[in-house]
């Protein structure tokens, strides 16, 4: 008696690996990934929404990637495709010297990150914070970066 469903005890009355595993099923997170598609083809996700943002509140591509982990190639090539998939330019380069040079968000770069900030909003209420970290969203950046 007093023993939870499912639980089993040895010998010693020590819990068996039936209890460890509904003690690892409980204390597990939940874990999400919101990305968009188009015609079955992947156009842009957390990491992306990650790169619009740091766009976004820096004014600058480089500081972006240096903010979220991720190599300038690899962050240049995401948001090519993003715009391939999508079919409209993201972002748009600020010619000038000094603080005015850089990159902006299009208008359409900037509704993007609207949609896609409410989106994993909508998640995250849903389920609690539930997207990948900092350190995975850096990883995925770093991934395809060749050892020398």
């Amino acid at each position: 008696m007093g023993q939870r469903i499912g639980v089993q005890r040895n010998r010693t009355g020590a819990q068996t690996s039936v209890q460890r595993a509904v003690d690892s099923i409980i204390s597990a997170r939940v874990r999400t990934k919101v990305w968009l598609e188009l015609g079955g083809r992947f156009a842009i996700g957390d990491g992306g929404l990650r790169l619009l943002l740091g766009i976004s509140a820096t004014g600058s591509l480089a500081a972006a990637v240096r903010e979220i982990g991720w190599s300038y190639r690899h962050a240049w090539g995401y948001l090519r495709r993003a715009e391939e998939v999508l079919g409209v330019p993201l972002i748009v380069a600020r010619p000038g010297k000094g603080a005015a040079r850089g990159t902006a968000l299009t208008e359409h770069g900037r509704f993007l990150l609207e949609r896609l900030v409410a989106l994993r909003q909508r998640v995250d209420d849903a389920v609690g914070p539930s997207g990948p970290t900092r350190d995975e969203i850096a990883a995925r950046g770093r991934a395809n970066r060749r050892t020398r």
